[in-house]
């Protein structure tokens, strides 16, 4: 038998492979995740892995997915075009498509706590960094890490997408994946919009800020509880660098917010 391969990337979680068998480590989330993703599958959502089960140590299989992943810094070229927005955009809206009328009861255990779906949620990856996308040259071909999948609005989903593949986090960050001063970030955030198809976008800007200051709120909340990996989040700065991303987008998009009258790349949306 082969022995297990360490894949490199991830934060969270220790992941290794085994021939075409992946192994995470898990917690009280995973029959919850295992049964999303047979669920997408079954429905055709082919960029989600197989569900294998648990291993006898407890830890989560799933099948192996072939791809590239995307660093957080220096992006590859890919990135920087409209296609990886158009194709990133309409895939979260066959995902959404794919759950937005399946049920979970209330008492469903997801890493964020028990909660249930109610009409009009969808499931949310809840990660949708390009980090947790796989990728052919611009081609995407999978879409990994559902750990922190949970019931919600498909809004939401949509501006963490935005948040991260456009990127809306401020001039620092867009430089480190390699972004030039001139970047037109303002259309980056219309080519997805108009991908998924639903939301215009001064909405998702808004949703935008709401999230980051949930975001905050949670780490605060679940790191004065002790749980991992919120403790990891805010020992590694991440309060202070999301408020500096609020800040960012506020000052950069002020006609996306009520009561705001100054110019913006989104008036004319």
């Amino acid at each position: 038998m082969n022995d297990e391969v360490l894949l490199t990337g991830g934060e969270v979680n220790r992941v290794t492979r085994q021939g075409n068998v992946v192994y995470r480590s898990g917690g009280p989330w995973v029959p919850a995740v295992q049964d999303l993703l047979r669920i997408l599958r079954e429905a055709g959502f082919g960029l989600a892995p197989e569900p294998l089960g648990m291993a006898a140590d407890g830890r989560e299989m799933i099948s192996f997915l072939p791809g590239e992943v995307m660093l957080r810094e220096n992006w590859r070229s890919p990135m920087f075009g409209d296609t990886v927005l158009e194709e990133a955009g309409a895939m979260l809206r066959d995902l959404h498509a794919a759950t937005v009328d399946l049920s979970w009861p209330p008492d469903t255990v997801w890493r964020s706590g028990p909660a249930g779906k109610v009409p009009g949620q969808v499931i949310r990856h809840g990660d949708l960094g390009p980090w947790n996308f796989l990728w052919e040259e611009d081609r995407i071909t999978g879409l990994i890490d559902w750990d922190f999948a949970v019931p919600g609005e498909p809004l939401t989903d949509l501006a963490q997408m935005a948040l991260y593949f456009v990127p809306l986090r401020g001039e620092a960050n867009a430089l480190a994946c390699g972004f030039d001063s001139t970047a037109d970030l303002p259309r980056r955030l219309q080519v997805l919009c108009a991908a998924y198809g639903a939301f215009t976008p001064p909405v998702v800007v808004r949703e935008i800020e709401r999230l980051q200051l949930a975001s905050i709120r949670e780490i605060e909340h679940h790191a004065n509880e002790g749980r991992y990996p919120w403790t990891m989040f805010r020992e590694n700065g991440e309060i202070d660098r999301t408020a500096a991303e609020v800040d960012w987008l506020r000052r950069t998009f002020p006609a996306a917010f009520p009561g705001s009258h100054a110019e913006s790349g989104l008036a004319a949306s």
